[in-house]
């Protein structure tokens, strides 16, 4: 790009004939340390909407000089986000709440143009603004994209593709059995091109490759009444039935490889996420996935329903709540009179006193069910919440986000 210093002194003496000198003010000034480029407007979108926003960045170049830098996002109304004062309220309330700076669109996107300007219009300059990491990697890439578009002169619109090529590999955080999943996707043009699905054992032999599996699996399922299936099928079906859905989401799995299918669809997901990123380094996918997971009893004991539910987030437990309710949606542990028909029987101990102590100990036991300490006053409860805890976790290692329902004659 041309440099010329003669654009720095007009754009000082502009401003200084400016009231205020707002970034605002400024933008129409033209910026002749760059150019000259062919006029017209340019405009990059971000492939999708996230949670009802979507991203853009505009440039206009006026005389051949960019006289003009816009970046915010729209809902499918129209409507800019820089301008949504609710937004801005719960944007800058969350940040605070996280011990994050109280930013909001308007600030987060004017300093980025501020910095993109300062930074010659060169987007790798520009620093992450603190408290929207994504909005920061949003901006790099869409001002990337329109920056390539005025140096060769191509004025219009365009959305960026969901992918960034490349070769996306993701693995399984354990060994299971003796084989590690893992799943490598091949994107070109922006979109999936190929997809490898296999297990490897320590030595580094593919699952698809052993015969002896392969047998050992067909006759396991034939025994238990399950479709004949071995890896090396399982996998092309679970790719095909992917490519005919064209969502993680909506794919079927193959019967008799139920993990397996599983496991392709978190690898996938996870592939796919890394692609929308460009990140092509060989990533291990998380044990759990971020959400909130619901696990409770089969039947009511007595009126109650006893419940879990878990969040997790960055791979690990966040919150956790445990209790009953009842028809009415009243919770044992607040409800008065049952604690006092408790202690009226000499019981010691209650609801609001036992079901923290059983969740306490599941802290204690770094989340692991099997190693809790039981609780005095409560064995029907602990193990009932062992059982809810270990089904809301199963949940969690696939992201399943329908509640787990625990039979109660199992106990």
């Amino acid at each position: 790009m041309k440099k010329r210093r003669l654009g720095t002194i007009l754009a000082v003496a502009a401003c200084l004939s400016l009231a205020g000198c707002s970034e605002e003010g400024i933008s129409s000034v033209p910026d002749l340390e760059q150019g000259p480029y062919t006029d017209g407007s340019y405009e990059v979108r971000m492939p999708q909407y996230e949670n009802g926003w979507q991203e853009y960045g505009k440039i206009t170049v006026t005389d051949g000089y960019i006289t003009d830098v816009e970046y915010d996002a729209h809902n499918e109304a129209g409507e800019k986000k820089s301008q949504d004062t609710a937004y801005r309220d719960s944007m800058a309330a969350g940040n605070a709440a996280n011990g994050l700076p109280a930013v909001y669109p308007e600030k987060v996107y004017s300093d980025l143009v501020t910095a993109f300007r300062a930074a010659e219009y060169d987007p790798e300059k520009v620093d992450a603004v603190a408290g929207a990491t994504v909005s920061s990697g949003n901006f790099k890439k869409v001002m990337a994209a329109l920056m390539e578009m005025v140096e060769k002169g191509q004025p219009g619109e365009m959305t960026l593709p969901l992918y960034e090529d490349g070769v996306y590999e993701v693995e399984m955080p354990e060994y299971d059995n003796g084989w590690k999943d893992f799943i490598r996707v091949t994107i070109a043009a922006g979109k999936v091109d190929s997809i490898a699905f296999d297990a490897r054992n320590e030595q580094g032999d593919l699952k698809s490759a052993d015969e002896e599996y392969q047998k050992s699996m067909i006759a396991g399922n034939v025994a238990n009444g399950l479709p004949e299936t071995y890896p090396a099928d399982y996998a092309q079906r679970l790719i095909e039935n992917y490519e005919q859905a064209g969502s993680v989401e909506e794919m079927d799995g193959v019967a008799g490889a139920t993990i397996s299918s599983r496991n392709f669809k978190k690898l996938l997901g996870h592939a796919l996420e890394n692609a929308q990123k460009g990140d092509t380094e060989v990533t291990v996918a998380p044990i759990f996935e971020d959400g909130e997971y619901r696990a409770q009893m089969s039947e009511a004991d007595q009126g109650w329903t006893e419940f879990v539910v878990l969040t997790i987030q960055n791979n690990a437990v966040s919150q956790i709540s445990f209790d009953a309710v009842d028809e009415s949606g009243a919770y044992k542990s607040k409800e008065a009179d049952y604690q006092d028909q408790m202690a009226q029987a000499g019981i010691g101990t209650d609801p609001a006193q036992f079901y923290p102590a059983i969740i306490q100990s599941f802290i204690d036991a770094r989340y692991l069910p099997d190693e809790m300490d039981a609780v005095a006053g409560a064995t029907q409860s602990f193990n009932r919440f062992k059982k809810l805890v270990t089904a809301a976790l199963e949940n969690a290692l696939y992201g399943l986000e329908e509640t787990a329902v625990v039979e109660t004659n199992d106990e």
